[in-house]
């Protein structure tokens, strides 16, 4: 039996999904002191039985802050997804249906917004306002409204005119129901997962750009993917296991969320067909 690319595609990047889902969940129940983690008698330790990963410049070990240095992003990356799908949905089923000045002021904020550079503008946001990851999900998530809702909006006006759509408004149906229901939940949730899966990689690849760059993002001692590569930019001689696992997981999490938001859509446009 032949598996078409896609299909191993999908479960590649799915597992990946799935595996930084579970992690993110188990770091948020783990404990874990920076300050009591520091052994100088084990500094940048190479792979070994005891530390399946080495160990830093300052003896931590570098799988358990690989683990814990999924909360940075795993609550915020939901949380920018979840508003971004949420808040772009419903204004994409609107000004899909809709008409009349209401609709054409909401489509005009939602092009504007669409404008803002989003890194930029959450750089800029970090300078006037005292920043944080959860701060920073949120203006992602809503910087990714106006293209969630665009994509849900050309979708209503495409299916406006299909012959079930019109059999339910002969029979009674609210407009309520039939955006929400018929056409959001059983005609859009492909786009929809893939945008989210879009934004939680946005957050993740903020989240650690900013980390690494120390102003913004999650500062020491606590982890961060980010830092943690950064970290080793002042240690001479550090050797490649300290660097090389976050730097390796932040490449493979953004490609298989990306991978995976892309041919979850693309299965889903099929099955729809």
């Amino acid at each position: 039996m032949t598996v078409k690319w896609s299909d191993l595609g999908l479960r590649l990047s799915g597992a990946v999904v799935i595996a930084v889902m579970v992690v993110g969940l188990v770091a948020l129940v783990i404990p874990y002191d920076p300050a009591d983690a520091v052994s100088y008698d084990a500094l940048l330790k190479p792979p070994s039985a005891a530390h399946w990963l080495g160990t830093d410049g300052q003896g931590r070990d570098v799988l358990m802050r690989l683990v814990k240095g999924t909360e940075a992003f795993f609550l915020p990356g939901l949380m920018g997804g979840l508003i971004a799908v949420v808040l772009g949905g419903l204004a994409g089923a609107y000004t899909g249906y809709a008409s009349g000045p209401l609709r054409s002021a909401l489509v005009g904020l939602l092009q504007l917004v669409d404008t803002l550079p989003r890194l930029v503008f959450i750089i800029l946001l970090c300078t006037i306002r005292n920043p944080s990851i959860p701060l920073i999900a949120v203006v992602a998530g809503l910087l990714f409204v106006p293209t969630v809702a665009t994509v849900v909006r050309r979708k209503v006006e495409a299916l406006g005119s299909e012959d079930y759509i019109l059999a339910h408004i002969a029979h009674g149906f609210t407009p309520t129901r039939i955006l929400l229901h018929h056409i959001l939940w059983l005609q859009c949730w492909p786009l929809l997962v893939r945008q989210a899966a879009f934004v939680f990689g946005y957050v993740l690849f903020v989240e650690t750009g900013l980390s690494y760059l120390g102003d913004y993002g999650v500062q020491e001692p606590d982890p961060s993917w980010g830092n943690m590569v950064a970290q080793v930019k002042d240690l001479a001689g550090a050797g490649a296991w300290p660097w090389l696992a976050p730097a390796v997981a932040i490449v493979v999490t953004i490609a298989a969320f990306l991978a995976f938001g892309n041919l979850v859509a693309r299965k889903g446009e099929e099955a729809l067909r």
